[in-house]
């Protein structure tokens, strides 16, 4: 499935330099899997395809909804994940 949530790391240091340019920032994301060690122990997890930010804790993530595939591409094309 595809979704939109804002950004808001809990602990912005355990995130690379280009996650960091995305906090507070609108995101489209798909689901992954359940993550099975650490502090997040349990969360699903998020990633956005075609980048480096790696995987995003449930928890990390504000007004998660699911959107259709249209609203998808638009926002990964405003965040430049997508070439026009």
């Amino acid at each position: 499935m595809f979704y939109e949530a804002i950004f808001e790391p809990s602990r912005i240091k355990d995130y690379n330099s280009e996650a960091k340019k995305l906090s507070g920032k609108r995101i489209a994301l798909q689901a992954g899997w359940i993550i099975e060690e650490g502090v997040h122990k349990g969360e699903q997890c998020f990633y956005i395809p075609n980048s480096k930010v790696g995987t995003i804790p449930g928890s990390d993530l504000k007004e998660l909804k699911p959107i259709s595939i249209a609203r998808w591409k638009d926002i990964q094309k405003s965040l430049g994940f997508i070439p026009e």
